[in-house]
């Protein structure tokens, strides 16, 4: 674990700390410099409520940080251990720190695991330098849920972003997302889906055919609102 401009990474990473350095994207929010922070802005600024986030691909907590201050409750789900202790140390640490004095305004749950439309377990593969670059990867020993299968309730905003794997996560999610019509950001990049015999895109009409549409669309990721 190393830590860089204010953020603990993997001790691999290169890409990430590049990213949120170069000027033309610079943003900082809730003190800290943001990755995909106009995405994050856009997203939070669809939601009418701020009650519960859920994170799929929670990563080292760069949405969850700033998900933190403005939701009552964040569920992150996070396969990889390296990933969770990043995110403690960047998520959980400092929240708790600011708020020793008082109660925690903002209910924190990481949940090690994937994400998937089926009960079981996985294999996840990580770039070493870039490790938001995680995937599913076969069968392993990582286990594999449902976000259904949490029964989360009061949910206003979803994030997806893992690596191609988004339409399984959303089949799983379908009675959760049925009966709160949450805000969803839904990663599509080129060529990632195809790993798992999915097109680029097909989040997209999956989640128009349960009612959805695109309010924005940013640099591959889409940010989907109940019609």
């Amino acid at each position: 674990m190393k830590f860089v401009d204010g953020w603990y990474f993997p001790d691999g990473e290169s890409h990430l700390p590049a990213w949120m350095a170069n000027p033309k994207v610079r943003m900082i929010l809730n003190g800290r410099p943001a990755y995909q922070g106009a995405k994050q802005v856009a997203a939070m600024d669809l939601c009418t409520n701020f009650r519960t986030a859920v994170d799929v691909g929670g990563h080292v907590g760069l949405w969850s940080w700033n998900l933190a201050h403005r939701f009552a409750a964040v569920h992150a789900f996070e396969p990889v251990a390296a990933h969770r202790k990043c995110w403690d140390k960047n998520v959980r640490d400092p929240l708790l720190a600011n708020h020793a004095l008082g109660p925690l305004r903002c209910e924190l749950a990481l949940h090690y695991c994937a994400l998937g439309d089926h009960e079981g377990s996985v294999s996840i593969r990580t770039e070493p330098t870039s490790s938001g670059d995680s995937r599913v990867d076969g069968a392993g020993d990582i286990p594999m849920h449902t976000l259904d299968s949490f029964n989360l309730q009061d949910v206003d905003l979803i994030k997806i972003d893992c690596e191609g794997f988004e339409v399984p996560v959303l089949r799983g999610a379908e009675e959760t997302i049925a009966r709160c019509k949450p805000v969803i950001v839904v990663e599509q990049k080129p060529g990632h889906a195809v790993r798992y015999g999915l097109g680029d895109t097909d989040a997209v009409p999956w989640l128009q055919a349960r009612g959805y549409r695109v309010a924005k669309e940013m640099s591959g990721d889409f940010l989907m609102v109940p019609s």
